[in-house]
């Protein structure tokens, strides 16, 4: 699958890279894939790895794209392509956080489910503290919703909303890949490249199609040399953006911190994220059975453990759309308990700052009963979701930390480990050929 081949170069030049600082060699790497390192070496990989993947998310995101090395641009295109790759393939819920504010209007407007700006598949955020989430996505930008003070310090929010949809074709065909159209540049370079491989060429094509970048412009030049790269990028006829200068854009698909937490640690995961491209003619639609949840911290959590190991959350469901309006589903008893989980141990001021951020279950209600009268949105708006969200909670949620770097690339691959695929038993067709065999055929006549 093209996945597994495209994580497999990210993670040789990623290693290419790193590894000789840590400890990590390719030799080490396939000794543990087969079961014959020692447990020195084991030690060894499992002390540094995370080491290696947090050096590699900091120096991406501290570096303007004009210095990347050529080896950057071959991680960052196999990156990409791998992200993509599982994209397109996959059926992993795709999720949004947004403002508290938003959440009464979605219910006021009951409107289908649209998501706009940058967002990431579900498992990047789902097991996450609310703190973790803001720090990871660079959320803490410039008049962000996201951050409060508490004295005279500025925190992570203890809780977010966010929209979470299953994956649908109209997202597929819609969400694309943001790139500061300098490192484009470079990838479209590599795809014309004879002296690369067939494989680093192959991504970097399919990573500058126009069906796929899109053109993420910010203003680091005056606004004549601005205007001007971003109407030769749309004459090419690509998605563009401008004014993207400000955080969480990198231009490499990997969020970065904004002003506030650049010196904290946090969970090290090599987010990849998709973007709504504005340019691009329409606005992707959830499917039947995206929801609104709200996210607290995991109850018993002290946030005293280690940083970069994921905490977890508590999650309640607000509102699910069914297809032609949206359901309101949290009790007040229930979204009470949560919030308070949110504030529990914070200063009385704190808490006051953050209350008036709330949405309160009054006020949902009352969004709701506004929108229920309005006439429904109609099952024509309704994208057909493949799969909803029912039993997700027990697939892919592997992170960059935790594993062997053969698994620990699984961040990358976005896919279900060896050991699961092998108890699946392959469904024949009539004509003996296998369902995979069938699907690519499929594939391969829609031009997917």
């Amino acid at each position: 699958m093209l996945e597994f081949e495209y994580a497999q170069v990210a993670q040789e030049k990623i290693l290419d890279k790193y590894g000789t600082l840590y400890g990590i060699s390719k030799d080490l790497v396939d000794r543990i894939g087969k079961g014959t390192a020692t447990p020195e070496e084991l030690t060894t990989y499992t002390q540094n790895a995370d080491r290696l993947v947090a050096k590699f998310k900091a120096d991406m995101r501290q570096t303007e794209p004009e210095a990347y090395s050529d080896l950057d641009i071959e991680i960052i295109t196999a990156m990409a392509a791998t992200n993509y790759a599982s994209f397109q393939r996959n059926d992993e819920p795709f999720a949004k956080v947004v403002p508290p504010a938003s959440v009464a209007e979605s219910l006021k407007g009951n409107k289908p489910p649209a998501f706009y700006g940058f967002g990431a598949s579900l498992r990047h955020s789902e097991n996450l503290a609310p703190d973790q989430v803001v720090s990871q996505f660079g959320l803490d930008y410039k008049d962000t919703p996201y951050l409060f003070k508490d004295g005279d310090a500025d925190k992570p929010v203890p809780f977010l909303f966010s929209v979470v949809s299953p994956m649908n074709q109209d997202l597929r065909d819609t969400l694309r890949v943001p790139l500061d159209p300098r490192i484009f540049e470079r990838i479209a370079k590599l795809a014309d490249d004879p002296t690369r491989s067939d494989l680093i060429r192959e991504m970097a094509s399919t990573m500058t199609s126009k069906d796929v970048a899109y053109i993420a412009v910010r203003a680091t030049g005056s606004k004549a040399e601005t205007d001007a790269l971003v109407q030769k990028y749309k004459d090419l006829g690509y998605a563009v953006r401008a004014k993207s200068a400000d955080p969480p854009f990198t231009g490499n698909t990997m969020p970065q911190y904004g002003q506030t937490l650049e010196n904290e640690r946090s969970f090290s995961d090599l987010i990849q994220e998709m973007c709504a491209a504005p340019s691009s003619g329409k606005t992707p639609l959830g499917g039947e059975g995206t929801a609104i949840y709200l996210s607290v911290p995991k109850r018993g959590d002290t946030g005293t453990g280690d940083p970069t190991l994921p905490r977890g959350s508590d999650k309640i469901k607000i509102a699910e759309w069914n297809g032609r309006q949206w359901e309101m589903t949290a009790s007040k008893e229930d979204l009470d308990e949560h919030y308070d989980r949110a504030l529990a141990g914070l200063s009385d001021h704190a808490k006051a700052t953050l209350k008036s951020q709330m949405v309160t279950h009054d006020t949902l209600t009352a969004a709701f009963a506004e929108g229920r009268a309005r006439e429904p949105a109609g099952a024509e708006l309704k994208p057909q979701a493949k799969k909803g969200l029912k039993g997700h909670e027990n697939r892919v949620k592997r992170s960059i930390v935790a594993k062997v770097l053969g698994r620990l690339i699984a961040a990358l691959r976005f896919t279900d480990t060896d050991k699961d695929k092998k108890k699946k038993k392959k469904k024949k067709n009539a004509d003996g050929s296998d369902e995979r065999q069938e699907s690519q055929r499929q594939r391969a006549s829609s031009g997917d």
